[in-house]
């Protein structure tokens, strides 16, 4: 009986490593943030975004040239904008009510921004985001 009781153990931690492995290679998917590459070359992104779901592009923008970042949505959720720079810093938001964000930051370093749309609901949207880079 202790044999098959030391195989069920044996197998029950087998069981739970490969989960834990599992989980954690989801989780690295889950943080990695996409490159797509330079503020000045996207041609805008659109998202589904769930109801309380998000997404997220960085992008490399130039120091000292202001950035406008707009998002438009087909439907009527709350739709909101943050700008995050390298370090995880949010450095500018747009978390006004509605289906629309508009903001405009310059960034003081040059490097990688990541711009994140939120669905706060009610309902599923689609969100479109497109940033303009201004004159120096």
């Amino acid at each position: 009986m202790c044999c098959k009781t030391s195989r069920v153990y044996a197998l029950t931690g087998l069981f739970a490593l490969f989960a834990l492995v599992a989980l954690g290679f989801a989780r690295v998917e889950d943080d990695k943030k996409a490159d797509d590459g330079k503020a000045e070359e996207f041609k805008g992104k659109t998202f589904d975004l769930k109801e309380k779901g998000q997404a997220a592009v960085t992008l490399t923008f130039p120091a000292g040239k202001e950035a406008s970042v707009t998002v438009r949505s087909e439907k009527k959720t709350d739709v909101h904008l943050f700008v995050f720079d390298a370090a995880g810093k949010e450095v500018a938001k747009d978390d006004s009510p509605g289906p629309s964000c508009d903001l405009k930051f310059t960034p003081k370093e040059a490097g990688k921004y990541t711009l994140e749309v939120r669905n706060l609901g009610p309902g599923d949207n689609q969100s479109t985001l497109k940033v303009e880079l201004g004159k120096k």
